[in-house]
């Protein structure tokens, strides 16, 4: 985004400088309403101040202040963690965004994928150039996350053991099958099996302990004690059916008995 700085107005620095102090510069229209007193003087206000560069409109209705350091070209980004939490609410950094986040992947995203469980009617926005994918859940799938601070404003992400149930889900929003098998061979050592399980307990999807039993086995070749007693847990109660892989790949290939998966990509 590139545009020209003008001057304000007396009531219109004023209110740049008051709501750029709250919620880290995030506004919703309404209360920019409540400020102005008319909502038709609010709409004309605010479509000049975007004109300004004084302030962008994230999605109907939602609005930032640019601040003074974006300079005279009025050239700005906000952190990513940061608007996510504004486009929806709840939301969480998941998925792709979330193996990213713990350092499982040398891949930058090409989307931060934001977990809610609102339905919205976008599912793709683009806000300072980044693209965002709004990824609707039911509640049973929305949890296991943790806090990150960002600018003083705590967003939510994924655990790490709820990323790697997330991503078993929904391989397509992991980036790839591979990019879900570099996670589980990186987390093996980092994760905690018992959260894993619980995580694998309270999901709504079954395929997720066959998809994860296979890599796992598969891809790390010394587990410890404690992940062989969770993967052997697992195996007790497997869901009916076959699963496949890679839920994006070909209905053909080799069956695992052992997990009732459907190998229809090799890794």
């Amino acid at each position: 985004m590139s545009k020209n700085i003008t001057e304000l107005g007396p009531k219109e620095a004023e209110f740049i400088s008051l709501f750029a102090t709250k919620n880290n510069g995030f506004f919703l229209l309404e209360e920019a309403v409540q400020f102005w007193k008319n909502r038709k003087r609010t709409y004309d206000i605010l479509w000049r101040l975007e004109k300004k560069g004084w302030i962008e409109r994230i999605e109907r209705g939602k609005y930032i202040i640019i601040p003074l350091e974006a300079g005279p070209q009025r050239t700005w980004s906000a952190d990513s963690y940061i608007i996510a939490s504004f486009i929806a609410e709840p939301s969480a950094i998941a998925y792709w965004s979330a193996i990213r986040h713990w350092n499982w992947t040398e891949q930058i995203p090409r989307v931060v994928y934001v977990q809610t469980t609102k339905r919205k009617s976008r599912t793709h926005l683009t806000i300072f150039g980044v693209e965002y994918g709004i990824v609707t859940v039911s509640k049973k799938k929305f949890f296991g996350h943790i806090k990150e601070w960002r600018d003083g404003k705590a967003c939510l992400v994924t655990s790490k053991e709820k990323t790697l149930i997330d991503c078993a889900d929904y391989i397509q929003r992991s980036g790839s099958i591979m990019e879900l098998a570099k996670a589980v061979k990186e987390a093996a050592g980092e994760i905690s099996w018992a959260r894993l399980a619980d995580c694998a307990e309270q999901f709504p999807n079954g395929a997720v302990k066959k998809r994860l039993g296979y890599l796992f086995e598969k891809l790390v070749p010394q587990l410890p004690r404690e992940a062989e007693n969770v993967l052997e847990g697992w195996q007790q109660g497997l869901t009916k059916g076959i699963s496949p892989l890679n839920t994006a790949g070909p209905k053909s290939g080799k069956i695992s008995t052992r997990w009732k998966i459907l190998i229809n990509t090799e890794i």
